[in-house]
Parts: C-alpha cells; sequence; structure tokens
C-alpha cells in the first residue's frame, strides 16, 4: 500500500530547508543545511520534543560520513547549543516531532 508524503520547500529552493509530513502519520519531519538553520529555527515545531540527526563530514577515510543522533524536549533549545559547539561540525540537521497523540 502507497503512502502520500508531502514536501514543503520552506524558502522556495530545492536545496533549503525542507519540512515533510506523511499521510496518516501523527509526525513531521524538518530537514535543512546548516547554513539555512538560524533562518528557520524560529518555527513553532522547533518548540516540541523529537528525535534529530545531526550530518557531517566524516573524520576518518574509513566512513563515507558522521551522524549524531539525539533527542530533546525543546529541539530549538537543544539546536542552539550544537550550533554554538565549535565542536559540532555538522552540515545537515534532520529531526522529527510527533504533532498530535
Amino acid at each position: 500500500m502507497g503512502k502520500k508524503i508531502t514536501v514543503y520547500m520552506i524558502d522556495g529552493t530545492e536545496y533549503g530547508p525542507r519540512f515533510g509530513e506523511i499521510g496518516n502519520w501523527v509526525g513531521k519531519a524538518i530537514y535543512s543545511p546548516r547554513a539555512t538553520v538560524n533562518k528557520i529555527i524560529s518555527r513553532d515545531e522547533f518548540d516540541n520534543p523529537g528525535i534529530y540527526c545531526l550530518k557531517g563530514d566524516p573524520t576518518d577515510e574509513a566512513f563515507a560520513e558522521k551522524i549524531y543522533i539525539g533527542e530533546a524536549e525543546n529541539v530549538r533549545t537543544r539546536l542552539k547549543q550544537h550550533l554554538s559547539d565549535s565542536n559540532k561540525d555538522f552540515t545537515e540537521l534532520i529531526f522529527f516531532i510527533s504533532n498530535g497523540s
């Protein structure tokens, strides 16, 4: 059985931040390159608890990419901590939140 996926390009560009929903799922997903996180971090979705992934360049030739997975009661607060930490050199962000029961 197929699923309907709705993707909204927040800034209207194909490489910018995107907001996604899957039909019959109470969650939402937001993707953003690090360069545009500050433009969208004020969105209401960032005030929710959620699971997030920070994708970065590999630190070892044996790996294609580096991914940090975290959870937060308030995604905005936690992401601001990551953004201010010079040791967190992520290039992309994706997070998932529940928008209902």
